[in-house]
């Protein structure tokens, strides 16, 4: 009984160094709108980085990391087969940002500032890496 005790244990402490790396998420958006001002080219890049999911067909983190050039954030994430949705907020919601992208990788992120008022809007592609 003793051996079994001692596999299960080795079992155990194999499965707790098995952990599964964060998945990360990239976008990269080639036009941003500023108000009502003509849509310009740009270069603006992000980075989401997420847990696992549960279920890799409806998963969600609470607690994902956003980064770009100009910040790194907490995010909420959720990806379903058909969609990519991340939303962050700041200043007591007074700042905030929502990414949406379909199943093919076309995305769309809005900023919105409402302290200034501003809003900014991104158009580009998302794919996860992993």
């Amino acid at each position: 009984m003793k051996s079994l005790s001692s596999i299960w244990a080795a079992l155990l402490l194999w499965t707790a160094g098995q952990a599964v790396a964060d998945q990360q998420i990239l976008c990269s958006f080639k036009t941003e709108c500023i108000e009502t001002e003509s849509c310009a080219e740009t270069g603006y890049d992000i980075t989401i980085t997420h847990k696992p999911f549960a279920v890799a067909q409806d998963g969600m983190d609470a607690s994902a990391s956003w980064s770009d050039d100009a910040a790194t954030r907490t995010v909420f994430v959720r990806q379903r087969p058909d969609i990519l949705f991340a939303m962050w907020a700041e200043n007591d919601g007074r700042q905030f940002g929502r990414l949406m992208a379909d199943a093919t990788g076309d995305a769309r992120y809005v900023v919105m500032d409402v302290s200034i008022p501003m809003m900014l809007s991104y158009y580009g592609t998302c794919k996860g890496t992993n």
